[in-house]
């Protein structure tokens, strides 16, 4: 069994300055983050485990094209505390997309999605292997 974790070092370059100076750079402000994904491949199938916490099914999107797995939604989430007349409030609202490229031996009819405590799992059946010609003699012909 083969576990592939994609990393990508900018990623986090988003957690660490103001979304507003990710702006003026020409960073899209509402895309500073996207999920961290886990990609295992079974015999049977390829698996896909996107950390998801606070997002709603309703607020997400997977699709699959031209060869492509894209995990898109939105995050909105907001906290608020309240303590001895001192009020503490955090919201968060961004976009999100993550880009997978998929193997051609997927099949696409059937992918499968599940979100569960914050974690979707997107399973990529393979198909099944086409079954190989016997090989056979070639008879030739004189003249």
């Amino acid at each position: 069994m083969t576990s592939l974790v994609r990393w990508n070092p900018f990623e986090e370059f988003g957690s660490l300055v103001p979304r507003e100076w990710l702006a003026r750079f020409g960073f899209p402000a509402e895309t500073a983050w996207s999920p961290r994904c886990d990609v295992t491949e079974r015999d049977d199938a390829i698996v896909v485990h996107a950390e998801l916490p606070g997002v709603d099914a309703k607020d997400m999107e997977v699709t699959v094209e031209n060869g492509v797995l894209t995990l898109r939604g939105e995050k909105r989430s907001e906290r608020k505390e309240e303590e001895k007349g001192r009020t503490y409030s955090e919201r968060f609202f961004g976009s999100f997309e993550r880009r997978l490229a998929i193997p051609e031996s997927v099949d696409v009819d059937r992918i499968e999605a599940k979100l569960k405590d914050g974690v979707l799992e997107v399973t990529l059946p393979k198909r099944a292997p086409e079954p190989k010609e016997p090989g056979r003699t070639i008879e030739i012909k004189a003249g």
